[in-house]
């Protein structure tokens, strides 16, 4: 392998051994030199190498039965382990690291091209899948010296892989030999290869002896060869690798236009309108890989195993699509069975970068699967660090793993994120699950904080405050001003760090000028200009600080809205009463806040949902608190977004007042909230005890589930303090 400080220099963070062996173990792969398999983004190789050491390893275990010698092994080995990268030095790498592999064997065959190949293993079977019979007659092939960078090949050429590798390598001979185009052609046919779109062959070959002259020749007749490799691989029995993790949004914009229908083809577009534009789309183009890989490489009743992102199983928006595990119409459609996910979130297998890394396998059907699937946490053991360089064997000692059951959280909705949790505590939670009526919300988006918080506000005159902005928070630093502003603007301000169980404090406030009639807009410039001459005066300063944001770009139209303009401001903004719990938590941390003024104004790092009256947002704040929803939080959710999805997950009924158990659950949470204000932990326990066995009642949830729901959040619990105290270390 390179060595990991030049990849690290590449920017590239490629597969630890350890875990491609794990993958492989989990497809069942064992080296049967017959089975074939893929890396579609094979980077240095490793899933490749660790393929041929365990062929290599059949071979010696099985020699006497085998009626074969090595040369034809070395045969069977370039012939169904195949590999693929866009990236030339990858594909570099691993090619070195595949001769490595195989370097005793090379004597015993007369030639060996490394079947690891420079292209598209996404766009190419998408873009020349019908070459033999699309209706154009030639293939576009990447090309960076040309404008636009392509080659136009000729498709005849392509009828298979090695039709083509004869067509490059006369190509290559006849440029570096300085023949005539005529010459090209004659040499063409006496090598037997079917020429009949002449005047595009002569073009082709006029633009590489054009690039040759200027130096930029000397691998584009390769770079052909290598370009439609995809469409003659054939089948495999295995998929294996680590594809490319890149959102959709951080693609370029031109691959971003060329894969949007492979996107819409399997499915997997998620979200639409402002969804999309909150950035519910995350979806990750690993995902698009997958599925093309499946759809294209893998035989039937085969098996796939990639490295991907845990989020695609938690994520209510961008793993949505990848969750319906199936694409095709009702005349072919293919399903992905989940046979095994294995989560390591729990720790980094790469080093240096901070990822949730899981492991999952599917199978190729024309049958539908059911769920629950088999889900295995991975935990480390107390102080023990696991490294790139650990051996599959030593990571095991490093880790517990812990079985547990997987199912969509909303059984009506199989693209829902997975509930995972043990089948004792999924029965326990099947309870739980539901919708509710409650409509939960994020908090106010500014342009930027720097603007909007304030950190010091003195009463001047009798409407006015003297205020200066937290210029340094954030990515945006802006200039501070102190500035005198109309009080009735001005707001106390909740952010996620001062939320907690039970409790919440305000030490900032926020200047917010939105219209009070029509909360979702902000006042017109006219009427700021008229009514609030000193708010505009303060905002007018930052206008060019303010246009740049990207936020009124995105959710605004900066021609007709006023710069100063805040997403995500409603009536619900501005209740007198509403609960709020954290978005980025390990789990639900809920408190009532209650205040005699409009606010505290929530920010976009808090969820709310708004009431009227005390009564009914005690209630729900007593249920979100309590030990069931706590561990169905966990076990669908991801501790970056603790969101306001429970509410459409969970079955949280509405208040009634002439309920009992409703009335018991509201006095539990102004007592919390009470114990919590005088910091009694203890009253707080025993309130928090007394609340679980009120929801219990509620739910239906029996002893015996409720002492299996402690026992989750115990260990939940238990290992979220250790990773803490190590990190803390």
């Amino acid at each position: 392998m390179f060595p990991k400080s030049v990849r690290h220099d590449l920017g590239e963070y490629y597969t630890p051994d350890w875990l491609a062996e794990h993958v492989l173990n989990e497809l069942g792969y064992e080296g049967d030199p017959d089975k074939r398999l893929l890396d579609p983004a094979c980077g240095s190789g490793t899933f490749l190498v660790m393929a041929i050491n365990r062929i290599r390893r059949w071979y010696d275990a099985n020699r006497e039965k085998c009626a074969y010698d090595e040369g034809e092994l070395l045969k069977k080995i370039l012939a169904n382990v195949v590999g693929f990268d866009l990236n030339p030095l990858a594909v570099m790498a691993a090619r070195t690291n595949y001769l490595v592999a195989i370097k005793d064997l090379i004597r015993r065959v007369d030639s060996v091209e490394i079947p690891v190949y420079l292209c598209d293993s996404i766009m190419t079977p998408a873009e020349y899948g019908d070459l033999f019979t699309g209706l154009g007659k030639v293939a576009k092939v990447p090309c960076s010296a040309m404008k636009p960078p392509h080659l136009f090949v000729p498709k005849e050429i392509a009828s298979s892989p090695k039709e083509v590798a004869k067509y490059a390598d006369v190509l290559e001979t006849c440029v570096k030999n300085g023949y005539a185009p005529e010459e090209f052609l004659i040499r063409c046919k006496d090598e037997g290869l079917a020429i009949t779109a002449t005047p595009a062959h002569v073009r082709l070959y006029k633009e590489l002896v054009r690039l040759d002259k200027e130096n930029k020749n000397g691998i584009w007749a390769r770079i052909i060869k290598n370009n439609f490799a995809p469409l003659f691989v054939g089948r495999v029995d295995y998929v294996a690798g680590n594809p490319p993790w890149v959102n959709w949004e951080n693609l370029p914009q031109d691959y971003r236009q060329s894969t949007a229908p492979l996107w819409r083809k399997y499915g997997l577009f998620s979200h639409k309108g402002y969804k999309a534009k909150l950035g519910g789309a995350k979806d990750d183009i690993s995902i698009l890989m997958t599925y093309v890989a499946h759809d294209c490489y893998l035989s039937q009743g085969g098996s796939l195993g990639v490295v991907i992102t845990q989020s695609v199983f938690k994520t209510k928006g961008g793993g949505a699509g990848f969750r319906k595990f199936q694409y095709g119409d009702s005349g072919a459609q293919w399903f992905l069975p989940p046979v095994s996910v294995h989560d390591l979130s729990a720790f980094q297998p790469f080093d240096q970068a901070a990822n949730r890394t899981a492991v999952v396998v599917v199978g190729k059907t024309k049958t539908s699967f059911k769920y629950p699937v088999a889900y295995v946490l991975w935990t480390k053991i107390v102080q023990t660090t696991v490294s790139q360089d650990d051996t599959l064997q030593q990571v095991n000692m490093k880790t517990k793993r812990q079985v547990l059951a997987a199912q969509p959280i909303d059984s009506e909705d199989r693209t829902s994120p997975w509930l995972t949790a043990t089948e004792k505590v999924l029965l326990a939670l099947d309870k739980v699950r539901g919708r509710s009526k409650y409509v939960a919300r994020k908090g106010v988006y500014c342009p930027t904080n720097a603007v909007y918080w304030i950190i010091e506000a003195r009463t001047v005159g009798k409407n006015k405050l003297l205020i200066s902005n937290l210029a340094d928070t954030g990515k945006k630093k802006v200039q501070q001003v102190t500035q005198c502003v109309e009080r009735d603007l001005v707001y106390p301000l909740l952010r996620g760090k001062d939320v907690s169980r039970w409790g919440w404090s305000s030490e900032m406030k926020i200047i917010l000028p939105q219209d009070p009639k029509h909360p979702a807009r902000a006042i017109p410039e006219h009427e700021l200009k008229q009514k609030f001459p000193e708010a505009f005066s303060y905002f007018k300063q930052y206008e060019p600080d303010l246009r740049s944001c990207a936020l009124l770009k995105q959710f605004f139209d900066p021609r007709a809205d006023p710069f100063y303009s805040s997403y995500n401001v409603g009536d619900y903004t501005f209740k007198h009463c509403k609960v709020v719990w954290r978005e980025i938590s390990p789990e639900i941390q809920a408190a009532v806040v209650e205040s005699e003024d409009a606010g505290p104004v929530p920010d976009h790092k808090l969820v709310t949902v708004g009431f009227d009256t005390a009564e009914p947002a005690h209630f729900l704040c007593s249920l979100l608190n309590s030990s069931p929803i706590r561990v169905l939080v966990r076990a669908y959710a991801i501790q970056t977004s603790v969101s306001g999805h429970v509410c459409e997950f969970a079955n949280l009924p509405s208040y009634s007042p002439s309920i009992a158990l409703h009335r018991t659950l509201t006095g539990l949470s102004k007592a919390c909230h009470a114990a919590e204000a005088s910091s009694d932990a203890c009253a707080v326990a025993a309130l928090e005890e007394q609340i679980d066995n009120a929801a219990a009642k509620l739910w239906g949830i029996t002893d015996d589930e409720l002492k299996a729901i402690h026992e989750a959040l115990a260990e939940a619990i238990g290992s979220k303090g250790q990773a803490a105290d190590e990190e803390d270390a």
